[in-house]
């Protein structure tokens, strides 16, 4: 039986949706995280502890583990981990992504200059240091808004809108904090980038044989104005013309390509004008965050969870067939910083009319705190209906009866 290495941080929602993929593929998993894991008890020699925040360590300890317990593939359900799958994929013989193209995935600077290369129509840039002139780079830019954003980090933490000079110069020592919280170099370049005015989309997608396949198109209906980036609703099917969806396709398939992602999963973002020009914002080399995959409506029991396994491992992957109905996820943002001491209302949301199911991810008494200071969110709100419109508003409805409780 096949055995897949999979590293998840340890504060993860997702190992169950991959034990269950496993399950229903009949291979094995072996789960990898930087502490043990509540499952790790009943999983004996298929539950390790690595160091993910160590790449080069983390992959001796993989290395030294496929000693007695062989492995098939190795694969990173989120950012923490590609470094170390690449790695230890190419040390080990297995399928995999370059480790130069983990890089590029995770280095904002590095990507929008590899993408620059290859003509991809994305927000001008500059990168900033301290003692850099900062007039110097607004004006290369060449207009308000902008956008700040540290190079190496994900899920909207740092990310802050600037409508001035003033406002730039304020936000960055925030910036700096916000890296240095994050256990990035203060010190390191930050990204400046044009605010593009448009409507934001995230593409899910799964490359397979070298080809892309997209698995759904999602939209945000509510609109991210800024200063703060954090998203709250997915709901697919997307409400663009096909003639628009082919050519955001064409230049996801574009800068895939360019960056080098052969095989596994993506998470793109882009953001499309009223004259339906799109912009590429963003991409990484995993599949949705936190529990959200639920929302792709994948008919038949499939998940996107099997189809990263199937890719992984060489097998077929199954035939994609869709739900003919709308799907949609509400991300509770955290509201404000504090000590969460509950969350009240949540039957009563669950009791709402087309809602399929909520996951809370904080417990009691955790310390949480707002994006862009972190990039969990308190929980996820799932709604499948006839159409998008009975989606979202199932979704508001649901929020609205929720109570925080952040003392």
């Amino acid at each position: 039986m096949k055995n897949v290495l999979l590293l998840v941080p340890t504060e993860t929602y997702r190992a169950q949706a991959f034990i269950d993929a496993a399950s229903q593929l009949g291979v094995t998993l072996t789960i990898a995280s930087q502490d043990p894991l509540p499952l790790a008890d009943r999983m004996g020699n298929r539950a390790l502890v690595v160091s993910l925040d160590h790449p080069a360590t983390a992959v001796d300890q993989i290395e030294l583990a496929s000693q007695s317990v062989h492995f098939d593939a190795i694969v990173s359900i989120d950012d923490t981990g590609l470094k170390t799958a690449a790695i230890a994929c190419q040390r080990l013989g297995l399928r995999h992504i370059s480790t130069s193209t983990t890089e590029l995935a995770q280095n904002k600077i590095a990507m929008r200059q590899r993408l620059s290369s290859a003509k991809i129509n994305q927000p001008r840039f500059q990168t900033y240091q301290d003692h850099e002139d900062l007039k110097e780079k607004l004006s290369a830019i060449g207009r308000f808004p902008v956008v700040l954003k540290p190079a190496t980090l994900s899920g909207s933490i740092g990310v802050i809108r600037a409508n001035s000079e003033q406002d730039v110069r304020e936000s960055v020592p925030v910036v700096r904090s916000i890296q240095q919280a994050h256990g990035c170099d203060r010190d390191f370049p930050i990204v400046i980038e044009e605010y593009i005015n448009g409507r934001e989309y995230a593409v899910e997608a799964l490359v397979v044989g070298g080809r892309l396949q997209i698995l759904t198109i999602f939209d945000k209906p509510q609109p991210l104005l800024g200063p703060f980036f954090a998203e709250t609703i997915y709901v697919t099917p997307t409400s663009l013309p096909s003639q628009v969806t082919a050519r955001l396709f064409c230049v996801l398939d574009e800068a895939r390509a360019t960056l080098g992602i052969e095989t596994g999963p993506i998470h793109a973002e882009f953001r499309i004008t009223d004259a339906d020009e799109i912009y590429f914002v963003e991409l990484a080399a995993r599949s949705i965050g936190g529990t959200c995959s639920k929302a792709v409506p994948l008919a038949g029991g499939t998940s996107i969870e099997q189809l990263i396994l199937a890719e992984s491992l060489g097998l077929d992957v199954p035939n994609l067939v869709f739900e003919n109905q709308a799907s949609g996820v509400y991300m509770i943002p955290v509201p404000r910083k504090g000590r969460l001491r509950a969350i009240n209302g949540i039957e009563k949301a669950r009791a709402v009319r087309w809602i399929t199911g909520i996951d809370m991810t904080y417990s009691v008494d955790s310390d949480v705190a707002p994006i862009p200071y972190d990039a969990k969110y308190l929980g996820f709100i799932f709604a499948k209906a006839p159409g998008t419109k009975t989606v979202v508003k199932a979704l508001e409805e649901a929020l609205q009866t929720l109570e925080m409780d952040i003392a």
